[in-house]
């Protein structure tokens, strides 16, 4: 039963569009050591390029990128699994490979060498918080439903146990398990109770007080996956108790996950905040 749970509520959450245009650039493993589609802007100035981060659906998160692209950002969508030549399930995906990424996007004309903007969602949040501990050019992070510390893996057979979502210098990050101590209801009862039995001697969290970002994140009271509006006052109180309103917190009652995906649509306010925050309002 937790299997079918886990399997629809993930699959069934976080379905993305596929829509390429004339203008975009599709990049590959074989030529670009990367996958993703990479959107220029049409502004001749100087810019700061975004990094887009899907969740647990993988592939191209291009639904995500859309409103960043119609903002006037150039914006790189990154796949790190479940596309043509990246692993199929999301499990110890390198640290490296978003490196390349971030180089890249900060080579292509008209985009600024110095800073960098990183927009994820879910496993994709987790991801945004965890590059931005490690790299001072990155300026902005925008994070929906995010965490504060590095998970295990996804696979496919939910019997197997994960390992680590990620790996630097070819070694495992330290990650919270999936450890419930009792019947798990949902996903977020399993993300819950794993909070509560970890063993890593709080070595999984991500170090949130190394970031130089701008962070604001974004969750919903909803939310049907993990406890992220929790984790999400972990980060902000930690941030904000070493430099004052680096961290915000945005709380949206009776919004799922993804927050409805109401962000997405220009006819929102919700769309509007978050492309506000996404410029630094």
């Amino acid at each position: 039963m937790l299997k079918k749970i886990i399997k629809v509520t993930l699959v069934g959450s976080l379905l993305i569009s596929s829509v390429v245009s004339a203008s975009t650039k599709v990049l590959n493993t074989e030529n670009d050591g990367f996958v993703g589609i990479y959107y220029p802007s049409e502004s001749i100035e100087q810019q700061v390029g975004v990094l887009i981060l899907g969740g647990a659906e993988g592939g191209l998160p291009e639904k995500l990128a859309q409103p960043v692209v119609d903002a006037g950002y150039p914006t790189l969508a990154l796949a790190y699994f479940n596309a043509d030549g990246l692993p199929d399930e999301l499990e110890k995906i390198p640290l490296e490979y978003f490196t390349q990424a971030k180089l890249w996007l900060k080579s292509q004309n008209n985009v600024k060498t110095d800073e960098l903007i990183v927009v994820g969602w879910s496993k994709g949040a987790e991801l945004a918080m965890l590059l931005a501990s490690k790299d001072e050019q990155i300026s902005r992070v925008v994070a929906i439903a995010p965490s504060s510390v590095v998970w295990a893996g996804i696979l496919k057979d939910w019997t197997k146990e994960p390992a680590s979502s990620w790996t630097e210098n070819g070694q495992e990050l330290p990650h919270v398990r999936f450890k419930p101590s009792g019947p798990v209801n949902g996903l977020r009862d399993l993300y819950t109770q794993s909070l509560s039995n970890r063993e890593d001697d709080n070595k999984a969290d991500i170090p949130v007080n190394e970031i130089s970002a701008h962070v604001v994140l974004m969750s919903g009271e909803n939310d049907e996956i993990w406890p992220a509006s929790m984790m999400a006052n972990d980060i902000c109180t930690q941030m904000n108790a070493k430099q004052e309103n680096q961290c915000e917190h945005l709380y949206y009652e009776g919004f799922d996950h993804l927050l409805n995906y109401k962000f997405l649509d220009k006819n929102t306010t919700e769309n509007q905040t978050f492309i506000n925050k996404l410029k630094g309002g």
